[in-house]
């Protein structure tokens, strides 16, 4: 059944070009660029917000154009990789060098929308740690499963990137690393990427640095876990919600950083953190809750990072494996469309049915061949769509 499901999705993002509308992508709208309202900050916060809210998509008659997403093609490759789809993957990456940022000191990759944030405005194509953790990182998987150089070189180069343009705050023992350059806003889901990169790096390469400034990232985030083993998403006042998808990017990221540095400082932490994860965030079913308080909306989002979670963590809970294919076997049957692509979310009121390419495909796709390549279930390659 969930082989199944991949190769229904597989064949809806091949058939379109691995290109597609994203959650945040409003301000792309070559109708609202023209107008006034465009140069105000509340004005372009509220046409962000009421794109990713609303469940018509307005993209088309609005002018937002299809396009490919950095993050997405990372996701998608490294996807492809995971299922030994290697022809498919390398031209991803290819597309992936011609998409890097520029006038920043190494390799690095930003949205291709502009986004704005309560507090800033980001231009499209400003680089950011997520982004470039996961775009860099399917060159990372590349040179793990070929032994080519200059996928290493690429990755290597993108830790220039984090250290150069993104060190917020360093201390003797601590460092927080920012999430784009010139933010001061401190997030742990993009720290603990940043430090979990810089040693999945420094293990081929043995810099020193590489080491030094991971281990006090990750110590930095470490000292955020609270007494209940949940993170707060961040530090600023409406950044202390703990909600399920960036929990999951930190227990993935914390297990990488101890597999890939051989140090397990935090390995009881991680163990009761990852149970406190199992324990909050699902229902039963599989369904997923969106924050651990809290049900809605019900974000396939956090169902493709709870299925990688659970997979990656496998040999912390016996419970692992059941739970990820529960997860997946729901999302599956309440949000998979009969064309193959996945649904965004379910609130109490109305499912959004729209087919982002980034948040929802390239996310399901990199779960499920996760999931299928570890539970055995992969058993075929794709037909030409």
């Amino acid at each position: 059944m969930i082989e199944q499901a991949l190769l229904r999705l597989d064949r809806y993002c091949r058939k379109e070009r691995y290109r597609g509308w994203d959650i945040f992508d409003g301000l792309n709208s070559i109708v609202f660029q023209k107008s006034p309202f465009f140069r105000s900050r509340l004005a372009r916060l509220a046409w962000l917000q009421f794109f990713k809210c609303s469940p018509l998509n307005l993209r088309r008659p609005a002018g937002v154009p299809k396009d490919y997403n950095a993050k997405g093609l990372g996701l998608f490759a490294s996807g492809l990789i995971t299922l030994n789809r290697m022809d498919e993957a390398e031209s991803l990456l290819e597309r992936l060098k011609g998409m890097t940022s520029h006038g920043f000191r190494g390799m690095s990759w930003g949205y291709n929308f502009p986004w704005q944030a309560r507090a800033f405005y980001v231009p499209v194509g400003t680089p950011n740690m997520v982004t470039t953790v996961f775009a860099a990182s399917a060159f990372l998987d590349w040179f793990e499963r070929t032994g080519n150089g200059n996928a290493l070189d690429t990755a290597r180069a993108s830790c220039d990137f984090i250290l150069q343009h993104l060190v917020l705050h360093e201390e003797k023992e601590r460092l927080c690393f920012g999430y784009i350059p010139g933010e001061g806003a401190r997030v742990h889901n993009a720290n603990m990427l940043g430090a979990e990169f810089l040693a999945r790096v420094w293990k081929h390469t043995q810099e020193t640095v590489l080491l030094d400034k991971s281990r006090k990232a990750m110590a930095y985030s470490m000292d955020a876990l609270t007494e209940e083993y949940y993170w707060p998403y961040g530090e600023r006042g409406h950044h202390r919600f703990i909600d399920n998808f960036h929990t999951g990017f930190n227990l993935v990221a914390l297990k990488k950083w101890m597999a890939s540095t051989g140090e397990v400082l935090w390995e009881n932490e991680l163990t009761l953190a990852y149970r406190q994860f199992l324990d909050s965030f699902w229902l039963e079913d599989g369904r997923p809750k969106y924050y651990h308080n809290s049900l809605y909306p019900i974000d396939i989002h956090c169902s493709a990072q709870g299925i990688v979670t659970c997979v990656q963590l496998n040999g912390l809970d016996d419970r692992s494996m059941p739970m990820a294919g529960k997860i997946a076997k729901w999302a599956i049957d309440h949000m998979q469309d009969q064309k193959g692509y996945f649904y965004c979310q379910k609130t109490r009121w109305f499912t959004n049915r729209i087919p982002y390419m980034r948040w929802t495909q390239a996310w399901m796709f990199y779960a499920l061949a996760q999931f299928v390549l570890h539970s055995g279930e992969y058993t075929d390659t794709p037909t030409t769509p």
